[in-house]
């Protein structure tokens, strides 16, 4: 049987693959400097907030807490010092180029902003907590903490994802052109 006949005479089709748009490129490149901008500063005072709020709560379970320093503390004889991804403040800098929406105005872009760093605030010290009492209860800090803070940090990018104003992929149409 002759090669033609399956492939046709010119051989196989060549293969069109959709490459990224170039806004999403953009927006990655912006996510790396919004990272990296946001430690470039200690965040003292967000770190003490974070802390503070996880004492207080782990306190409130009936955990035994107590400050150590700004950034440090006690919940059951273990030391847990807050550094800046504690904050999940680098999240948040890193969500603002893929939340930002061009079609709405500055100002409710502004809200939307203010609105994720309120729920990504919230959620942060909820996952920090959780993991506190799971290793207060016998589990391993790797899985307590990091385990635990590696599916935060997908169930971020995730709502980001569906929450998305732009395109991934562009067309084959525009791919071509």
């Amino acid at each position: 049987m002759r090669a033609e006949r399956f492939r046709g005479p010119k051989g196989p089709a060549p293969l069109k693959l959709a490459r990224p748009t170039w806004k999403f490129c953009c927006r990655v490149g912006l996510v790396a400097i919004f990272v990296a901008g946001a430690y470039q500063t200690s965040w003292e005072w967000l770190r003490f907030l974070t802390s503070e709020c996880v004492l207080r709560i782990s306190a409130s379970l009936g955990m035994t807490t107590l400050r150590v320093s700004f950034d440090t503390i006690l919940v059951g004889g273990q030391a847990t010092q807050f550094v800046i991804a504690c904050t999940f403040v680098d999240v948040f800098m890193g969500s603002i180029p893929l939340l930002w929406n061009l079609k709405n105005s500055v100002f409710r872009n502004i809200l939307l902003l203010l609105a994720t760093a309120t729920l990504l605030f919230g959620f942060n010290v909820v996952r920090l907590e959780l993991a506190q009492v799971l290793h207060y209860r016998g589990v391993t800090w790797t899985v307590a903490d990091e385990v635990l803070g590696g599916v935060a940090y997908f169930a971020v990018w995730l709502a980001i994802w569906r929450l998305r104003s732009w395109e991934l992929w562009a067309s084959f149409a525009e791919s071509e052109a």
